[in-house]
């Protein structure tokens, strides 16, 4: 999920490249330090505006008001809307995934696919899950909210008014369970983006990412959070290599390869060029916060660690796989192989990748 929690540290430039670690030399057990905590944002904030989404979900609080919220958050994955049961089956948001993919890929002539598909599947078949109507407009509702969710002190109307919208679609009532659903949207948007472009370009060129990966920018969530909230995938030894240079590990080699392609590429991707880069931890004693990195040689906190680990890793690989199991068997190619990122402090994700199919 969406963590651009990062803005908020005055010292951006020296934060690059910090993947293992905080500004002061933290690290990720900081994660399940009692002594730390998400950075506090106001409480006392009026209805209609996107601080009052950041004072009633559990990615922005801490103590009793994150154990409530964060509850709100699981149930809503587990049990609202179209997929019913006591958790979501990742083999239904699997197929919705790939059967809405596989319509987007119908368009003649070539498919921008993080706009067209990373940034629109995820967002529709989340929000079908959690009960919410989908029109043309759900996915550009969610992305407006998105770029907003971590602009603290700033008023965007745009974003105020998508967040009236979306709060209509979860039947109007402005409390924590609708604020509950919404984060799960928000906070997938970026970070499943994220990780399907990274895996699809890996599944694409069936190469690594060169050494962009080390260097590159990320952003983060709950840690992620429910379906989009961070997974991803990457491969190649000059990832792999620059992600472990990070730690002073040597990366563990790749498992042997599955019947599952697109679960392989996934894993890769995590492993060597997960989207979430860093999250923020700050004193509860006060003080000023630091950046803690996610990226590591085995991909093991791609998802985050602690009380606010992503509370929808399966969701996330569901969704992401669903998308990729669509390129694939779509026979799509790339039309571009070399690619840019998006210029973010803390995600990492294509800004465009270009396919043919068939």
């Amino acid at each position: 999920m969406r963590t651009l929690d990062v803005d908020d540290v005055n010292d951006v430039d020296a934060m690059n490249g910090l993947e293992d670690g905080a500004r002061g030399g933290t690290g990720p057990d900081l994660l399940a330090d009692p002594g730390w905590r998400v950075p506090p944002v106001p409480e006392e904030v009026p209805e209609g505006t996107m601080a009052w989404l950041r004072a009633r979900v559990a990615r922005f609080s801490s103590g009793e008001a994150h154990v409530r919220r964060r509850a709100l958050a699981i149930g809503a994955l587990g049990a609202f809307g179209a997929f019913d049961g006591p958790d979501v089956n990742a083999e239904v948001l699997r197929d919705a995934a790939r059967i809405r993919t596989q319509e987007l890929l119908s368009a003649p002539g070539t498919v921008e696919v993080m706009a067209r598909v990373a940034r629109v599947v995820p967002a529709e078949v989340l929000a079908a899950s959690l009960g919410l109507p989908v029109t043309a407009d759900t996915a550009g509702l969610v992305g407006d909210v998105a770029r907003a969710y971590h602009a603290h002190g700033e008023t965007i109307p745009a974003a105020d008014r998508a967040l009236t919208r979306l709060v209509a679609d979860c039947g109007g009532t402005w409390d924590e369970a609708t604020a509950a659903r919404i984060g799960l949207l928000v906070q997938a948007y970026d970070a499943t983006a994220g990780l399907i472009g990274n895996a699809a370009y890996l599944a694409l060129t069936g190469t690594g990412t060169g050494t962009a990966a080390g260097t590159g920018t990320g952003t983060g969530s709950e840690a992620g959070t429910g379906t989009a909230a961070g997974t991803g995938t990457g491969t190649g030894t000059a990832a792999g290599t620059a992600a472990g240079t990070g730690t002073g590990h040597a990366p563990e080699p790749p498992p042997e390869p599955s019947a599952d392609l697109a679960a392989d590429r996934l894993d890769q991707a995590l492993r060597t060029d997960p989207p979430v880069r860093g999250t923020l931890r700050a004193p509860v004693d006060g003080g000023d916060p630091v950046r803690v990195g996610l990226v590591t040689p085995d991909g093991s906190l791609a998802f985050g660690a602690g009380a606010h680990a992503c509370p929808g890793q399966a969701h996330a690989r569901a969704l992401a796989a669903g998308v990729l199991d669509a390129l694939l068997a779509r026979g799509c190619r790339l039309v571009r192989p070399d690619i840019a990122y998006e210029p973010s402090v803390n995600l990492r994700a294509p800004a465009a990748l270009e396919v043919v199919c068939g």
